[in-house]
């Protein structure tokens, strides 16, 4: 059947959404004491149930190639068949100018080779301010960064530090991008007590930057003031990753700069700094991600897809629950940054909105399966989509199935063909008992911007009024 979407009221009355905002107020301001007074409503989401499992085909926030190659290409040339796009910073962006006239990049990298200079940017950058925690999650903007560092008006830790170098290097025409390290993946741990844990699961960000000289990818740690290099030469991230899993440390070098030191996840210094250079810190490499773009002056609050490659020690990894990595740089949050690899996603059922998740952009159907708590009656869809670049990118083609049964038949519930743009989409069918439904995008039935992917936001699911 098709639906009229824009000609359907709003689903909730007036009053439920009062009691929505304020809801939302007194939350924010620490009035947790008031909520009680708020009136309630007997209409309940029961994709929100406990017990609702929510499986996705694809995650755009995620991938895990099986070969690193997939990721370690050269991102000025064309991509090679099977490469993770990547998408770069456009040179001419105003904040890189702005760089360069404000701080004196090209004098502090002086000439030399990509890494030579990198190195010296690296120094430079690690002079300027101390590593503390931070007040706030800042913009990644390295204008932002360096001023407020250098003024000691904010404090930041490894992130900031790489997005500053890896910014001043596109100012200065070197390519370079974000690495997210991990030390162990785990679902199953105290949030606080990442590293202690056993495994331990706590992260660090550093950089690489495309040299020229070696056609290859250089690893640059601007935090800890390091790369390391193997027979002269500077090594890459994955590099040190197979160096680590294959016992063969003791064959990489550690080239700390002048601002080099050693401290452990909560700051404190530690007293063997050759040991924890030579073993400690490239154990962070047992799991290292690409984020396979590094235009975040471009593109401030766009999906993020973070590359794992795999092999046989760097099991798969899913990355924020399945969301599409939509940056929040005012955050702090969320810690649980990673997890083992599964195909469930709590994200659209979680009544948050603001989070979202995307499938991978392939010219395939998609779909989201929703397995409830048990048998129910549904007479009513809600589909929240996602808003970015000042669009929302509700899906045009797309059909609700229901299955009554682990292994029923799937049933046609409702069909769209033609959607219009719309923050969310009401279906009202007519009444199902099912245990599981699942939304089906068509091949090319994403938004005009993103024909190929499903961007979705919640998914609600309720019983007849």
């Amino acid at each position: 059947m098709e639906d009229a979407v824009l000609e359907h009221p709003d689903y909730r009355t007036l009053e439920e959404r009062l009691a929505e905002w304020r809801t939302e107020i007194l939350t924010r301001m620490d009035r947790a004491d008031e909520l009680a007074v708020l009136p309630s409503y007997p209409r309940v989401n029961l994709a929100r149930e406990a017990g609702v499992t929510v499986r996705v085909e694809s995650c755009l926030g995620t991938v895990n190639p099986l070969s690193a190659d997939a990721v370690y290409y050269d991102v000025t040339a064309p991509a090679p068949d099977g490469a993770v796009p990547f998408a770069s910073e456009d040179p001419d962006h105003p904040t890189l100018a702005e760089l360069r006239r404000r701080f004196p990049l090209a004098s502090v990298a002086g000439e030399g080779t990509s890494v030579e200079r990198a190195a010296r940017l690296r120094d430079w950058i690690k002079s300027l301010f101390p590593h503390h925690i931070p007040y706030r999650m800042p913009e990644w903007n390295a204008l932002l960064i360096l001023d407020r560092g250098s003024r000691g008006v904010e404090h930041f830790i490894c992130i900031h530090y790489s997005v500053s170098l890896v910014q001043c290097c596109l100012a200065l025409g070197i390519p370079a991008r974000l690495i997210n390290l991990h030390r162990g993946i785990s679902d199953s741990y105290r949030v606080g007590d990442e590293a202690v844990a056993d495994p331990p699961v706590d992260e660090h960000v550093v950089a690489e930057i495309w040299s020229s000289e070696q056609g290859g990818w250089a690893m640059m740690d601007t935090d800890f003031d390091v790369h390391y290099e193997r027979d002269g030469l500077a090594l890459s991230a994955w590099e040190i990753h197979r160096a680590f899993a294959d016992d063969e440390l003791a064959k990489i070098e550690p080239r700390r700069g002048p601002h080099s030191m050693s401290f452990n996840a909560y700051g404190e210094r530690l007293p063997d700094e050759d040991e924890f250079f030579a073993t400690e810190l490239p154990a962070y490499y047992r799991h290292i991600t690409v984020l396979m773009r590094n235009d975040f002056l471009s593109d401030t609050d766009g999906p993020v897809t973070m590359a794992h490659p795999v092999d046989e020690t760097a099991t798969p990894i899913l990355w924020h629950r399945g969301s599409d990595n939509r940056l929040q740089p005012h955050l702090m949050g969320p810690v649980v940054v990673a997890q083992p690899w599964t195909d469930v996603t709590p994200v659209l059922t979680d009544g948050n909105r603001r989070t979202s998740w995307a499938s991978a952009d392939l010219d395939d159907p998609h779909t989201v399966e929703v397995a409830l708590a048990g048998p129910r009656l549904l007479a009513r869809a809600v589909l929240y989509w996602p808003e970015y670049r000042l669009r929302y990118h509700s899906s045009t083609a797309y059909r609700l199935e229901t299955r009554d049964g682990d292994s029923g038949a799937w049933e046609p519930w409702i069909s769209v063909t033609d959607g219009p743009e719309t923050a969310y989409s009401v279906h009202d069918a007519e009444t199902r008992r099912a245990t599981h439904v699942r939304l089906v995008q068509a091949a090319g039935g994403g938004s005009a911007d993103f024909p190929a992917r499903l961007w979705l936001a919640q998914l609600e699911l309720y019983s007849p009024s």
